[in-house]
């Protein structure tokens, strides 16, 4: 699904269906502009659209999901999304994080590869902007709430590889 995903964007990419201009403002959208302004814009497959000057990365809304959901991200989290991508276990050493201040497509808070809507206490709908934390050492997760619906910051993800601390910027 994601070569797929990779092999569709960068169609679009070359085939000038999607100018480099609409990446660029597209994911410039997730992160504040203290950020997006200086960070590498690259699509899903990698494709650098922009160089920037600062350690951030801006990708653009995924086309496959039915959100409008775009990243500014660090490095930990682009080796999270690797790993993600290709079941395996993350190897980053650093906390990470992501904004997705345009908000995100519905997703399980429990099963990372989950496709199919979840019951109401586990499936994550209307998350606006917000900000996505990684922590090295998950063992500091344990006295964080797993419930998406306590109106603060919850672990997406518990007991997988891919915890994560999810921090609500808009209220839900």
């Amino acid at each position: 699904m994601q070569k797929a995903l990779c092999l569709f964007v960068a169609g679009l990419f070359i085939a000038g269906s999607v100018n480099a201009q609409d990446v660029v403002e597209n994911a410039m959208r997730a992160g504040p502009e203290s950020i997006s302004a200086d960070a590498t814009i690259q699509t899903w497959d990698g494709t650098v659209v922009r160089e920037g000057s600062n350690d951030w990365i801006c990708l653009p809304d995924r086309p496959d999901t039915s959100g409008d959901d775009p990243w500014c991200l660090t490095d930990a989290w682009m080796n999270f999304l690797g790993a993600y991508v290709n079941k395996t276990e993350p190897s980053y050493e650093e906390i990470g994080f992501a904004y997705m201040l345009a908000g995100d497509t519905p997703v399980s808070n429990s099963d990372p590869y989950a496709t199919e809507e979840t019951t109401p206490d586990d499936w994550v709908t209307h998350l606006g902007a917000h900000l996505m934390m990684l922590i090295p050492d998950r063992s500091f997760l344990g006295n964080i709430s797993t419930d998406h619906l306590n109106g603060g910051p919850w672990i997406m993800w518990p007991d997988t590889p891919y915890a994560h601390i999810m921090i609500p910027i808009d209220s839900r």
